[in-house]
């Protein structure tokens, strides 16, 4: 029987551009899972080359202990709630012609809001690549504002 110093000590360390959960081991390698966190044991493959956004390669031939497993929350949604009402400031602006019920978040006002809350709540190794704070505020300040008339 092995013991536990035997076992690797895997600490969670954030999502691949796969939506894979990625793990660290005590001797810095890293380790993802190929079942993207469905399960509660987590099928796990070694990165190629130990790098983040490598695939996998070889699947774990040790027993393991997660530490800091990822939360079973599943963070898909928020990425798309954030992404669909990213979309409908884009409408707004353009073809929607400034029509607030088009709005999830009901006035120009409340639905920026929203959007910073959501991103806001995704840790700063989770924040999406798509959608920049800079860009939320800038959107901020053509809905939120009153259109020139000229």
């Amino acid at each position: 029987m092995k013991s536990p110093q035997d076992s690797l000590i895997l600490t969670y360390i954030g999502d691949d551009s796969w939506s894979r959960p990625v793990y660290r081991d005590q001797f810095q390698h890293l380790w993802k899972d190929t079942d993207c966190g469905r399960h509660d044991v987590p099928s796990l493959y070694s990165s190629v080359n130990d790098e983040f956004d490598g695939e996998p390669y070889m699947p774990i031939q040790q027993d393991f202990v997660l530490v800091g497993a990822k939360k079973s929350e599943d963070k898909r949604f928020q990425y798309m709630m954030l992404d669909r009402l990213r979309c409908d400031c884009n409408y707004y602006l353009g073809y929607g012609n400034r029509n607030e019920k088009i709005l999830w978040g009901g006035t120009p006002q409340e639905h920026i809001e929203c959007m910073k809350k959501r991103w806001k709540d995704f840790a700063d190794n989770e924040k999406p690549e798509w959608l920049t704070w800079e860009q939320i505020l800038e959107y901020e300040r053509q809905m939120c504002t009153t259109p020139d008339k000229t």
